[in-house]
């Protein structure tokens, strides 16, 4: 999508020359937290400029396959890494409705525990009250039709685990999604072909640009000026995503304000990169996420995983007392046969034979781990290492989930973890609570990020106060998940929908 079709949707600077440009706000970054700060802003009447490094991908263009989903609209094909004592790739989208293009679309409210600490030890009460978010989280999920999986879409790959839970006491659910229209297809993680899911790019980012807000994307923002302490400008690149193809550059000067949407990755680097935030020494610090682990169980009868939600079944019953949510997780024949042990003939035989009997799901930890993020080149460095007591977590959550796979019939467990038999028969699982300690034994991906620009009312341990504004540079907000103080135990796009709600509707009151 480009100029040619919408006059405030532009992706490149005719003859590759410098587009110059004003608003009230800059908002830096589509996705679920720059959305909705747009979609405030311009609501409540102000002219808004968004700009996305990502491109606007048409629905038409998913087929299903992970290569062509990663190539359009993940961040660096989905080989951006945190390195540590082993690598753990991390998930990012890149693209116009950022992570919720490419995510499940779970919906969690942020846990009150939580939400209590961040009160407690880093004094968010003066930004904002439970109160407030509990109307965002109304609103939010009225806007982007949030109801649990229906029926129709359920799938027996998510049956089974509820069927499981149930039977050993363990609380569940189905989970509830932004989504309308659901044919559980389960190529929730490869975009959705048919326009069900409610992305930021299908909801929030077209009803700002109703409200008059523009959009340029493919666009990197590459520096935010700051005169006499205050934000005046930003500046960017036109860069065909794809090819990498310059298309001209582009300033914008914000009369109100620069919000800062890129996510705890690239958050850090921009503002850094800008003088911006330095002064507590805390940018780009506590990097906190959910790490977390694969297992399969192959059962007797099929299963048929790639019918269903892509995640229509999970439980956080285990997130207080043992740090470890557990979410279904459909994956597309390419990244489940990745999965599947073996070599040669062998391999191949147990793909062919198991691959409709098998059913997966993902051990998310609530890591006590914290990285960093820092420039090197102008490129992200992620520094990251679950800790031992981390992996003891891991290791349990994964027995649990044996268990329920066991109780829902699965007939072998595989496990996934090195030094452990590739397979486990029904009377091996306790095993697994006795595998190795080492991190590198462990196939592991980390998402929901947050942490490198943590808010806080001490300027000298945080970097955002309560107003959302950058400590140390007037007209400089931040409202995406680098703000979170802690880790949040459940997946996050909720709560950073109804934060950066909430922070936008500061800002637009001024």
């Amino acid at each position: 999508m480009g100029a040619d079709k919408r006059d405030n949707v532009i992706s490149e600077a005719p003859g590759k020359g410098k587009i110059r440009d004003g608003a009230d706000y800059v908002v830096i970054g589509t996705g679920p937290s720059g959305a909705t700060a747009a979609r405030v802003l311009s609501g409540a009447g102000h002219d808004v400029v968004m700009i996305e490094e990502g491109r606007w991908i048409d629905s038409e263009e998913f087929d299903g396959r992970a290569y062509n989903a990663q190539k359009t609209a993940y961040r660096e094909m989905g080989t951006i890494a945190a390195m540590g004592k082993s690598v753990i790739p991390l998930i990012q989208g890149r693209c116009v409705g950022g992570g919720s293009v490419i995510n499940a679309a779970i919906i969690w409210r942020l846990p009150e525990d939580v939400f209590g600490r961040w009160v407690e030890e880093f004094g968010l009460g003066e930004a904002l009250t439970w109160k407030e978010l509990e109307e965002c989280f109304d609103v939010i999920e009225q806007e982007i039709n949030v109801k649990p999986v229906s029926p129709e879409s359920w799938g027996r790959h998510n049956a089974l685990f509820k069927e499981g839970a149930d039977k050993l006491g363990y609380e569940s659910r189905v989970i509830p999604r932004n989504e309308k229209g659901c044919m559980g297809m389960a190529q929730c993680l490869t975009g959705c072909p048919i326009k069900a899911k409610q992305s930021m790019d299908l909801t929030y980012v077209p009803r700002s640009l109703e409200r008059g807000a523009r959009l340029y994307h493919s666009c990197e923002a590459t520096h935010i000026d700051v005169e006499a302490g205050r934000a005046r400008a930003v500046h960017g690149r036109f860069r065909d995503p794809l090819t990498g193809e310059k298309r001209g550059g582009l300033v914008v000067h914000a009369k109100k304000g620069v919000v800062v949407c890129c996510s705890p990755i690239q958050t850090p680097l921009l503002l850094g990169g800008s003088g911006i935030g330095l002064g507590s020494g805390h940018l780009g610090k506590h990097l906190a996420g959910h790490p977390g682990a694969g297992i399969m169980g192959v059962f007797h009868d099929e299963v048929r995983i790639w019918e269903g939600a892509t995640q229509g079944w999970d439980s956080e019953h285990f997130r207080k007392s043992d740090k470890v949510k557990f979410e279904s997780l459909a994956l597309n024949p390419d990244l489940l046969a990745a999965r599947i042990p073996g070599v040669g003939a062998e391999y191949k035989m147990m793909v062919t034979r198991d691959y409709a009997r098998i059913a997966n799901v993902g051990c998310a930890l609530v890591a006590e781990a914290e990285g960093a993020v820092r420039s090197v080149a102008g490129s992200a460095v992620v520094t990251y290492s679950p800790t031992k007591e981390d992996i003891r977590r891991l290791r349990k959550g994964l027995r649990i989930i044996a268990g329920v796979m066991v109780e829902a019939g699965a007939e072998e467990i595989i496990p996934g973890v090195h030094g452990l038999p590739a397979r486990l028969k029904r009377d091996e699982i306790d095993l697994i609570e006795g595998a190795s300690a080492n991190v590198q034994d462990y196939t592991m991906v980390m998402t929901h990020l947050f942490g490198t620009a943590r808010m806080g009312i001490d300027p000298t341990q945080s970097v955002v106060g309560p107003d959302f504004q950058v400590h140390d540079t007037s007209g400089v907000y931040v409202l995406d998940s680098s703000i979170f103080p802690t880790n949040l135990g459940v997946n996050p796009q909720h709560a950073i929908m109804a934060m950066a709600m909430a922070g936008a509707r500061r800002i637009a009151a001024g």
